[in-house]
C-alpha cells in the first residue's frame, strides 16, 4: 500500500513539474542568468514572442531597412521607415494611423531623406534624424514643423565635417543630444534653438602604461608613426525623466558598453555587482558562429530605474535594475517566432518589449510571463523603497526559480529592515550580499550578546571560581601532607 502511495506521489509530482515546465518552454530561443561567480543558470522565460507586425500587415508596403522606433505617452509607436524616407505611426493596439513622407517648411513643400532616428518628447513632440538631409526635424503630432537645423562649419567640428544625425534624444528642457556617423568626441549638443553647444559625455582613452612610456622615450617620429588612439563612437541612447541620458557604445572591448550620464557630462551608471560588469553576456565563444562580447545597438528605460538593452551579436535583450542587477535574458537570432535577423532597436509600452529587425522588416512584440511580471512589480517595489510588500512577489519568484540570487537577497533585506538578523542572514547568503551579510551578522552578534551576555559572564565566573577554588584547595591539601 505504501509503495503504491509513493507511486501515485510521484507521478502527480512529476506531472505538475512537466506542466509548469510546459508552461515556459514553447519558445525558440534560451532563457537565463549568472549567478554570483558568473556562472550561467537556466532560468524560465520572463518574456514570450506575442505578435508580429510588417508593413504589409498594416496595409502599406513594405518596410525597408528601418533603423528606429519610439513611442509617445499615448502609446502610439513612431517608425523611422529609413528604406522609404518616411515615419509610419501607429495606434497603441499597432494598427496604422498615418505615413508621414511629408511637411511644410517655409511655405514648400519638404520630405526626408533615409531618416535613421527618431523620438517622441514628453509634451508628444516629434523628433527625427534626417540622416542624408544632415539635419534635425521637429514636429508636432499632426505634422507640422516646429524646427529645422543642421550644422556646417564649425570650430570643434572642423571645416570638413559632414552632419550625419543617426539618433536623437531630447530632455524635458528641449536640449537635443544627437549622436552622428564618425564623431568619437561625444555626444553632439544641441539648445532649445538647435545651436550646436559642443561634445557631451565624451568617453575617456585608456592607455596602459607600457604605451605611456614608449610614448614618453620615442623620438617624434616614432611617436607620429604610432597607433591613434582614438575615444569610442556612442551608437544609441534614451533619456529618462529625470534628464539623465543611457548610451551604448561601439566598442565591445569594454568592461562596460552602457553608460548613465548627468547633466554635467559624467558616466553615473550605478553596479554594486563588482564581479559582473553591465556588458550582456559575461561568457562566450572566442570563435565560431555568434562568438564575441555582446554588442549593444539600443537601448529603453523603463519604469522603477529598470532598463533593458538589445544585443545584435546574439540578438538578445539584458535587463538590469537601478542597482546593476542583471534580472533576465531572453531572445536569440534565428528564424523562429521571437528571434531575429538584424535587432536594431528596442522600445517598451507598459511591460511589453517591442524589437525592431531591420532585416525581416518586422516589429516583434514581447509580453511577460507570470515571472516577468513578479521580477518587474517586485524591483518596482524595491525601488520604491518598499521592501517589505516585495517579500511576497519574490517568495513566488523563488517557487519558479530557486536560484534566483536577487529574491534571496530582497527577503533577506527585508528582513534586516526589521531586524530579523537570525532570519535575513540566511537570506542573505543565499543572495550573496557580503555587505548586508556582514551587518546582519554583527547585528545577531550584539543582540545575542545582549541577551545572553550576562548568562555566560555568569557561567565563565562560575566556571573560573570552581576551578580557582578547586586548585587552591589541592595546594592546600598539598601542603598539610594530606
Amino acid at each position: 500500500m505504501k509503495r503504491k502511495l509513493c507511486s501515485i506521489l510521484l507521478f502527480i509530482t512529476v506531472l505538475t513539474v512537466s506542466c509548469s515546465t510546459a508552461a515556459y518552454a514553447d519558445v525558440s530561443y534560451e532563457c537565463y542568468n549568472y549567478d554570483y561567480w558568473g556562472n550561467v543558470v537556466p532560468s524560465p522565460v520572463s518574456y514570450t514572442p506575442e505578435r508580429t507586425v510588417s508593413g504589409a500587415d498594416l496595409g502599406i508596403s513594405d518596410f525597408n531597412t528601418p533603423s528606429d522606433m519610439a513611442f509617445d505617452g499615448e502609446g502610439n509607436l513612431y517608425v523611422a521607415d529609413t528604406g522609404n524616407s518616411r515615419i509610419v505611426v501607429l495606434n497603441r493596439d499597432l494598427t496604422l494611423k498615418k505615413v508621414i513622407t511629408q511637411f511644410g517648411n517655409k511655405g514648400k513643400k519638404d520630405t526626408f531623406k533615409k531618416p535613421e532616428g527618431i523620438t517622441v518628447g514628453s509634451d508628444g513632440t516629434i523628433h527625427i534624424a534626417d540622416t542624408e538631409n544632415h539635419r534635425i526635424v521637429s514636429m508636432n503630432s499632426s505634422g507640422k514643423l516646429i524646427r529645422v537645423f543642421g550644422l556646417t562649419k564649425n570650430s570643434l567640428t572642423g571645416s570638413n565635417f559632414v552632419f550625419l544625425p543617426t539618433k536623437v534624444g531630447v530632455d524635458r528642457a528641449n536640449r537635443y543630444y544627437v549622436i552622428a556617423s564618425h564623431v568619437t568626441n561625444g555626444i553632439m549638443g544641441f539648445d532649445a534653438n538647435g545651436e550646436f553647444s559642443g561634445y557631451f559625455g565624451s568617453l575617456k582613452v585608456q592607455t596602459s602604461l607600457a604605451e605611456k612610456f614608449w610614448k614618453t622615450v620615442a623620438t617624434k617620429e616614432q611617436r607620429s608613426q604610432m597607433e591613434l588612439f582614438i575615444p569610442t563612437e556612442f551608437n544609441n541612447l534614451d533619456i529618462d525623466s529625470d534628464g539623465f541620458v543611457y548610451a551604448t557604445d561601439t566598442d565591445d572591448s569594454e568592461d562596460q558598453s552602457i553608460r548613465k550620464i548627468n547633466p554635467s557630462g559624467v558616466d553615473v551608471l550605478v553596479n554594486y555587482n563588482s564581479t559582473k560588469p553591465i556588458c550582456g553576456d559575461l561568457s562566450y565563444n572566442s570563435a565560431g558562429s555568434y562568438s564575441g562580447p555582446s554588442k549593444f545597438v539600443d537601448i529603453i528605460v523603463r519604469k522603477k530605474g529598470i532598463y533593458s538593452a538589445l544585443d545584435s551579436t546574439r540578438g538578445r535583450i539584458f535587463t538590469y535594475d537601478s542597482e546593476g542587477n542583471l534580472l533576465y535574458v531572453f531572445g536569440g537570432l534565428g528564424s523562429q517566432l521571437g528571434t531575429f535577423k538584424n535587432p536594431i532597436a528596442i522600445g517598451s509600452w507598459n511591460e511589453g518589449i517591442y524589437i525592431l529587425d531591420q532585416n525581416r522588416a518586422q516589429i516583434i512584440v514581447f509580453q511577460p510571463t507570470q515571472y516577468g511580471q513578479l521580477i518587474n512589480k517586485a524591483v518596482g517595489l524595491r525601488f520604491d523603497g518598499d521592501e517589505t510588500k516585495a517579500v511576497s512577489c519574490w517568495k513566488n519568484v523563488l517557487k519558479l526559480d530557486s536560484h534566483y540570487e536577487l529574491a534571496y537577497d530582497g527577503i533577506g533585506k527585508s528582513l534586516l529592515a526589521s531586524n530579523k538578523n537570525k532570519e535575513a542572514m540566511y537570506y542573505l547568503k543565499k543572495g550573496m550580499d557580503k555587505r548586508n551579510y556582514s551587518i546582519a551578522f554583527h547585528r545577531y552578534r550584539n543582540e545575542w550578546m545582549r541577551k545572553y551576555g550576562s548568562i555566560v559572564a555568569i557561567i565563565l565566573l562560575g566556571i573560573i571560581v570552581f576551578f580557582a577554588g578547586r586548585s587552591f584547595y589541592r595546594r592546600r591539601k598539598f601542603n598539610r601532607g594530606e
